[in-house]
């Protein structure tokens, strides 16, 4: 009996263990650093600020609703490529954010799925289409580039580099 209860002792102690060491840890991270990060490794020159007025008629992100955002736009006005970068006030606003910018994307794709009108649409449509949206905890990225998948990399690897 005694040794039932030595081991029953140290399988709770085990699972302890397992649990709060599998628990993720809290992101605190500085987008304007995580955007620098990203400048170092994919040529960003032709992007600049998005005009912070319109980042909530465009894309539905209240500025009450962050706490820091980052929005690098593509200057040809024919692109549809941005980064953008959010950490809201909280895990439910940062999922309203994804909400709005599934919105936005959705709208985007109907607008370039006309390629006929502009034959460059087509690029560009599988630019967005191939852009995924990461949340983690109250931090939203989407990085809508022909080079998304490497920055989406760097920014795994950034955010586990900060913990």
């Amino acid at each position: 009996m005694k040794n039932k209860n030595i081991l029953f002792a140290i399988l709770i102690l085990l699972c302890s263990v397992m649990f709060f060491s599998c628990a993720e840890k809290e992101i605190n991270i500085d987008l304007s650093d995580l955007a620098d990060v990203i400048g170092e490794k994919i040529d960003l020159s032709n992007t600049v600020p998005y005009s912070s007025d319109k980042i909530h008629d465009d894309y539905g992100i209240a500025p009450d609703d962050v706490v820091q955002i980052i929005v690098l736009k593509e200057m040809d006005v024919n692109s549809a490529e941005v980064l953008i970068f959010a950490e809201a006030v909280d895990e439910q606003k940062a999922k309203e954010i994804e909400e709005n910018l599934k919105v936005y994307k959705t709208y985007k794709l109907n607008e370039l799925s006309n390629y006929t009108a502009n034959p460059d649409n087509e690029n560009q449509y599988y630019i967005v289409d191939g852009a995924e949206m990461m949340v983690k905890q109250n931090y939203v990225f989407w990085a809508v580039n022909s080079e998304n998948k490497e920055i989406n990399d760097i920014i795994n690897d950034y955010i586990k580099s900060s913990k």
